[in-house]
């Protein structure tokens, strides 16, 4: 029998989801991209996710999957590549719960000052979120603690759909809303809400190279795994999606792209300098997919991106010379 992929994900289930995380996140604002407008010579409307409490978009899945939990007061684990944990970190420190935070051990010291600034404890395990998320896994069953997967969740998947509901109920004339892609966890929830209130819009992915596994699952149709992540796009940075992830995607996505590192921080100076807004290289990849022209853009007159996170810090910035 296949499987339902719409359980759990219907619009009245996200909408619900929505009602109940709502103290705890940001209605974030839609703007007009006027620059990005300039270039495109189409209407666009940015999505300020990185305005929510801890600068990304992962609240929202977060919020959703620890509300939804019983007997959770002893603590949560989970593992990260930066972004994921500090959502859990936040809301756990709302709740009143421990925090234990799998991170890859080459993780900046900006994001382990972060998690624990946020209540949560950083634990450095393994050379990559993958490795990360077994230690994970084993510790919450040894332990007996509740496991907050970073997408492959009903429940962080919802969370992440409200998005959807949030941009289509102020900008219902959207023809076409672009995010990108790391696990799958935004994308998908996304898609699947986007398409059940406006089933003729389309859906757009971009992950950089060296951290873009999930395009080239969409692509061949099957689970690639990646070696290793070679992308300064670290909070993109899963090796490999999961089938029920890319089954969902398979869907509610129209299409998916890769852009370069090199491409995408030209796109996160574009944003800096024309936009004045600063966000990370896992998020400027799609304006720099619009800007290097890999999506056929003719059919539309107004498109939608998802600005989902803004953790980068002035260290950073002065490596890769955006500065």
């Amino acid at each position: 029998m296949a499987k339902n992929l719409y359980a759990g994900l219907t619009l009245q289930e996200v909408q619900k989801t929505l009602s109940t995380i709502r103290p705890y996140i940001l209605r974030s604002p839609i703007i007009r991209g006027y620059a990005l407008e300039v270039l495109l010579n189409k209407k666009v409307y940015y999505k300020l996710e990185y305005l929510q409490p801890t600068r990304s978009f992962k609240v929202r899945g977060a919020c959703s999957k620890i509300l939804s939990l019983e007997n959770c007061e002893e603590g949560v684990v989970t593992a990260s590549g930066g972004n994921h944990g500090l959502a859990v970190s936040y809301i756990c420190n709302e709740l009143k719960i421990p925090a234990i935070v799998y991170l890859p051990a080459n993780s900046g010291k900006e994001v382990i000052e972060s998690i624990k600034f946020w209540g949560g404890t950083p634990v450095l395990h393994g050379s990559s979120w993958d490795e990360a998320d077994v230690k994970a896994q084993e510790y919450a069953e040894k332990m007996q603690l509740p496991y907050v997967h970073a997408f492959d969740d009903v429940a962080v998947v919802r969370g992440q759909g409200t998005i959807a509901v949030e941009m289509l109920n102020e900008q219902s004339d959207l023809d076409a809303i672009f995010l990108s892609v790391g696990g799958g966890g935004l994308i998908s929830g996304v898609g699947m809400v986007a398409k059940q209130m406006k089933p003729e819009i389309h859906v757009y992915g971009v992950e950089t190279i060296g951290a873009h596994a999930v395009t080239q699952s969409f692509k061949s149709g099957k689970i690639e795994h990646l070696p290793a992540i070679t992308s300064i796009a670290k909070t993109l940075g899963a090796q490999q999606t999961t089938e029920d992830t890319l089954a969902r995607i398979k869907v509610s996505v129209n299409d998916m792209q890769t852009v370069t590192d090199e491409e995408a921080l030209k796109a996160l100076k574009f944003l800096l300098m024309e936009e004045k807004i600063l966000v990370e290289p896992a998020t400027s990849c799609i304006v720099a997919a619009l800007l290097e022209k890999k999506f056929d853009l003719s059919p539309f007159e107004k498109i939608g991106i998802i600005l989902c996170g803004a953790n980068v810090s002035l260290r950073e910035l002065q490596s890769w010379k955006v500065t």
